[in-house]
């Protein structure tokens, strides 16, 4: 039987981190972005279990760090047939900064990223086609806003007829200011990506942002009047609310297995581990559980990618 397959869109980067300890100055060098995050981690909870293919779609530039981007995917496990090379083009990057709490902050160099013209000019009917036959599609608020608007509303299409056919879409709402031109085409493009998911899990503090709630459980209530099916609506290290058929409620975060050291990719790495258990054929309180876990660990390291065993789930998300 063909393994199933859940493809993460969005723009990945070259990342840099200072580590406590090391040299004042010196900058580690890796790979990040939300949705390519989250594909990981997706990869790490699915372990052994289940037939599943998780694939990235972007597009890079062919300077020498976009060159070496699919490697550093297929290393982790990822399928890379749907990476654009743009000829000519650059690769996006950022830096991460810590506060003593490892609460994080970026800065990003990415205004002529090769990902932004993903999807526009008529030119990637072939993927677009690929990404549509999948059984699964996860993408973000990021991936709105790095994209042209003619290739968001082509996203928006192809997941519309994903979730229309029975497939399971994945939303985030990673509200980033600085990525928009102003707060009212931010507000719309969100809505619509959360108006297209079969699961839209926002954090509380971008709903706010955006949308002006104080409570998680009034996030979940509009995300549904907006069209989602379900939500999960992530509070830190906080109980996440959800809402679908079943009613509201809350499922609680476990203690956490070691200090926290930085918090990058937290919500990429719950978003990675929720889908991994929905995949196969959790509810959406195991999904949220499988979150928790994940994200717990992943504060436990330092950059987006943690190397921990811990995150490397053989059995998968539902073993637990």
């Amino acid at each position: 039987m063909s393994a199933r397959r859940i493809a993460f869109l969005g723009e990945c980067m070259v990342e840099l981190y200072h580590r406590p300890g090391d040299e004042p100055g010196l900058l580690r060098r890796t790979v990040g972005g939300d949705t390519l995050n989250a594909a990981v981690y997706c990869r790490r909870a699915l372990g052994e279990a289940g037939n599943v293919e998780v694939a990235y779609v972007t597009r890079l530039g062919d300077d020498p760090f976009g060159r070496e981007i699919p490697a550093f995917c297929a290393g982790h496990g990822i399928a890379t047939d749907l990476i654009e090379m743009g000829p000519g083009e650059t690769t996006g990057l950022y830096a991460i900064s810590r506060d003593e709490a490892g609460e994080r902050s970026f800065t990003y160099w990415r205004s002529a990223a090769a990902a932004r013209s993903l999807f526009a000019k008529g030119g990637h009917k072939e993927i677009e086609r690929a990404v549509e036959s999948c059984d699964a599609l996860f993408f973000s608020g990021i991936t709105l806003a790095i994209l042209a608007p003619e290739g968001r509303e082509r996203l928006l299409v192809i997941a519309r007829r994903m979730r229309d056919a029975g497939k399971l879409v994945g939303f985030d709402g990673n509200y980033r200011p600085r990525l928009w031109s102003d707060v009212a085409t931010a507000r719309r493009a969100i809505r619509a990506g959360h108006a297209v998911a079969t699961l839209t899990m926002p954090g509380l503090d971008d709903e706010h942002a955006l949308f002006g709630e104080e409570t998680a459980e009034a996030a979940a209530r509009r995300l549904i009047e907006f069209g989602a099916k379900s939500a999960i609506v992530k509070r830190g290290g906080g109980a996440a609310v959800l809402l679908d058929r079943q009613g509201l409620r809350e499922v609680g975060a476990p203690a956490l297995p070691g200090p926290i050291v930085d918090t990058t990719a937290a919500g990429d790495s719950f978003d990675g581990a929720a889908l991994a258990a929905l995949l196969l054929g959790g509810d959406l309180d195991a999904a949220a559980a499988a979150g928790h876990r994940m994200a717990g660990l992943v504060i436990g390291g330092y950059g987006a990618i943690v190397d921990d065993p811990r995150t490397r789930w053989n059995a998968g998300p539902l073993a637990a």
